[in-house]
């Protein structure tokens, strides 16, 4: 077999994604089993008490199939965000979300524009579908340029994506910005905005783009249960997108592709908004302490709304692995002098802020 001919010619420059390092996989190299894993912007708590228990429900009937539609829980989407049902999609993480947008609608040499660095998964989707990325820079403060963005727009532009909050950089655009964006949009263009970490945005500091959203114009908003709510081992996230876009995808989804546990969980974490909040004002309060640490230790950051940091630190890859000989585990992006710090809780923090001390020192 020659195996460098046997597969699509198209996925030789993919890079496959590597998440960040499991802690078993950091104690050799620290020599203690105190390890902070802090890199793959993790809840550092369990689910809602209210989930847990809707999934054990769930257990005894894991011999039949889920609920392939995902009834239960889009329709407690619809309710709960006063969408239509019918505009409501759901997928295994909006990992997969990203991934079925791209497979309905890029056709070879379509372009697709987003800042950068982001997601990674956005370059990806768009070279297994032939596509074309158009990489725009992001401004100063790590925030995505709309400007920019618009004039990179042109005829073959097919998706345009937003991440805001940004990831990795934590930083948002305001609503004004958004509004005077999605005016100038050509009408050919999809825009999807990935919302992953919009529970974490202090009020007023940045837009909904559900606010914007009214099922005709061509806007698709996706968000996750992976975050906030603490459920990122089910795999759960979702989306709102015009009816069109929606039987798209559902035409190249796999069949049952959210679990019955997640769908379950799903339902039960929406509900409790008591809980909610207080996971948004725990990691409010870490990441002040994060972030108040850093000013003390002289390291600059961008100014975040997410549940990390991103901390600009010149020779990063070292830092990195200084930091994990310490037993902390933060995200090295290569080239970029920066680390992204998901915010834990406050013991996470203090052994951030000391490893990052020993470091520099």
């Amino acid at each position: 077999m020659n195996w460098e001919t046997f597969f699509r010619a198209d996925i030789e420059p993919l890079v496959p994604y590597e998440p960040g390092l499991r802690p078993e996989q950091v104690e050799d190299i620290a020599g203690t089993s105190q390890i902070h894993k802090l890199s793959s912007n993790e809840s550092p708590y369990p689910p809602f008490d209210s989930a847990i228990s809707a999934m054990q429900a769930e257990l005894s009937g894991l011999n039949e199939y889920c609920d392939g539609a995902s009834t239960a829980i889009r329709q407690a989407l619809s309710e709960h965000y006063d969408v239509p049902f019918e505009q409501v999609f759901l997928g295994n993480g909006s990992n997969e979300l990203v991934d079925l947008i791209a497979q309905s609608c890029v056709d070879p040499d379509d372009e697709v524009v987003y800042g950068w660095p982001s997601f990674v998964v956005y370059s990806s989707m768009t070279q297994l579908g032939g596509g074309v990325s158009r990489q725009v820079p992001l401004r100063e403060d790590g925030s995505y340029d709309l400007d920019a963005m618009l004039d990179a727009i042109n005829d073959r532009t097919k998706i345009v994506m937003v991440c805001n909050p940004n990831n990795p950089t934590g930083a948002v655009v305001s609503a004004a910005e958004f509004e005077r964006f999605l005016e100038q949009v050509p009408d050919h263009v999809l825009v999807v905005v990935d919302e992953a970490y919009i529970e974490f945005v202090e009020e007023g500091a940045s837009f909904d783009a559900l606010d914007y959203f009214d099922g005709i114009r061509p806007l698709v908003i996706l968000r996750t249960f992976s975050k906030i709510y603490a459920m990122a081992g089910i795999r759960c996230g979702y989306g709102f997108a015009p009816v069109e876009v929606v039987s798209a995808i559902d035409k190249v989804r796999e069949p049952f592709n959210v679990n019955s546990i997640a769908q379950a969980g799903a339902v039960a974490a929406l509900a409790d908004t008591a809980e909610l909040d207080r996971r948004r004002r725990a990691n409010r309060e870490q990441r002040a302490r994060l972030c108040a640490g850093l000013d003390e230790l002289g390291i600059t950051y961008a100014p975040s709304q997410t549940n990390f940091v991103w901390a600009h630190i010149p020779d990063a890859d070292t830092a990195f692995e200084q930091l994990l000989e310490r037993g902390v585990v933060v995200r090295s992006f290569g080239a970029a002098d920066a680390l992204r710090i998901t915010v834990g809780t406050a013991e996470d923090v203090d052994a951030t802020l000391a490893a990052l001390g020993e470091v520099l020192r």
